[in-house]
């Protein structure tokens, strides 16, 4: 689930910082580490740099853990035109678009989040690294010459809004217009529906196969 962040603040921009949904993909620290810096306190100091180049940086992290708010006249975060999923190798579904998360307590909206599919997350379905300690492998390369799977793609996605919703002892149901991405960056599916194997035990990945069904997945 998520939790509340944590803001620090500079009179330009205020950054806030939702420890939960961290991953240390560590974008921000290689990125800008005079104002990101674990070896600091605070970690993060806003007023180490221009508003411009933390928002840059910002927009790298692909959790959603790091926002900003400007106070200077600056721009807020753009929505994406199109809702892109990108399967990486070995981890967890980036997500980044106008995404609609349907949680047990309400819903999260945002534009960047790291949703787990080894099935052994504890702040599911959110990433939370647990995929390393599991020893959980997916290339990140799904077959395309798989029968069922794959959408006609028309080379142009339309914009709007993205639901991902949970299965109860299931998939993540995907409901609008979307991009699935593979791990080199190539698209190879668009659609408006699908379901994705947050189990860890799909034959089919990124796609559901039932698999959560036959090991009793809990989530």
């Amino acid at each position: 689930m998520t939790g509340k962040a944590r803001i620090y603040n500079s009179n330009a921009i205020d950054v806030g910082y939702e420890a939960r949904r961290c991953i240390h993909a560590a974008e921000c620290v290689r990125g800008l580490p005079t104002v990101f810096d674990t070896e600091q306190s605070p970690w993060i100091q806003p007023a180490n740099a221009e508003a411009d180049a933390i928002v840059a940086v910002v927009l790298r992290c692909p959790t959603g853990a790091l926002h900003f708010t400007r106070k200077d006249g600056g721009e807020a975060e753009a929505i994406p035109a199109v809702n892109q999923i990108t399967v990486t190798a070995d981890g967890p579904l980036y997500v980044r678009g106008d995404v609609h998360v349907a949680l047990e307590h309400g819903a999260l909206h945002d534009t960047r989040m790291a949703l787990c599919r080894c099935g052994q997350s504890a702040n599911r379905p959110f990433c939370d690294n647990s995929h390393r300690a599991a020893g959980f492998t997916d290339a990140g390369f799904p077959d395309a010459r798989l029968p069922g799977q794959l959408a006609e793609m028309d080379g142009e996605a339309v914009a709007g809004p993205l639901t991902v919703t949970p299965a109860a002892q299931g998939p993540l149901l995907l409901q609008g217009n979307f991009e699935l991405i593979n791990a080199e960056g190539e698209t190879f599916f668009q659609g408006e529906r699908a379901a994705l194997c947050r189990c860890g035990g799909s034959v089919n990945k990124p796609f559901c196969d039932g698999t959560h069904k036959t090991i009793n997945f809990e989530g």
